[in-house]
């Protein structure tokens, strides 16, 4: 079965929808679902909310686009204002995981044309493959992430 990937312009109203998906990702890396209801919501409004303020102020965007699996979203991509060198970061890119292993990710990156710079976690493996498959290579790091390139593609 093929899915249908479509990007538009991220709205207000996608909040909640990046609300979740943003739980889906902490839920995973903390393990949240143990916690009460109330303290797990409150906690899961704090980090968005403090992450899309950093985000802002560090990264001014460029682009803010939600993927779109057959017309239903499912993930986000947020590019930066191109840096001094020409390209852009990868501040985030994020698939629902119902959605995963159906090619979003790799459409999301694969439509910028430009030079990419993106930061990966040294413990996220699929996620190295995929950016190694796609022309990304290392510039760089700490004991936490990698640091990956990507130059311009050609037409």
């Amino acid at each position: 079965m093929t899915t249908t990937v479509t990007f538009r312009t991220q709205k207000d109203s996608d909040t909640d929808f990046l609300r979740r998906l943003f739980a889906t990702v902490l839920d995973a890396t903390l393990g949240l679902g143990a916690w009460p209801e109330r303290e797990r919501e409150c906690l899961l409004r704090l980090q968005y909310d403090a992450r899309e303020r950093d985000w802002r102020e560090r990264h001014p965007p460029g682009q803010l686009d939600i993927i779109e699996a057959d017309g239903v979203p499912a993930g986000r991509i947020r590019l930066s204002q191109p840096g001094d060198d020409g390209s852009c970061r990868v501040v985030d890119l994020a698939v629902a995981p119902e959605f995963r292993r159906r090619g979003l990710a790799t459409a999301a990156l694969m439509r910028h044309r430009g030079a990419l710079r993106l930061s990966v976690a040294r413990t996220n493996l699929p996620g190295q493959r995929i950016y190694t498959r796609l022309g990304f290579t290392p510039y760089g790091g700490d004991e936490l992430d990698l640091h990956l390139h990507r130059p311009p593609l050609r037409s």
